[in-house]
């Protein structure tokens, strides 16, 4: 994996462990979907990335997303 994969895949799982530990509700996810989910976030930020923006910021929006649409 890439530095920024290892990064991206790292947040993910912070968020969701963060989001257990308020007690909220998420789904089963397997190693492949987070996988596959940090590998969307990191297309989005190299090829539609505002460089002001903040990654963590973009990586939280989109967890919430596929989660939300899951």
């Amino acid at each position: 994996m890439s530095r920024m994969r290892d990064f991206v895949v790292q947040e993910i799982l912070d968020i969701i462990a963060q989001k257990q530990f308020d007690n909220e509700s998420i789904p089963d996810m397997s190693g492949d979907r987070i996988e596959a989910i940090a590998d969307s976030i990191i297309y989005e930020w190299t090829t539609l990335g505002d460089p002001e923006a903040s990654i963590r910021d973009m990586i939280a929006w989109n967890l919430d997303q596929n989660l939300i649409h899951a």
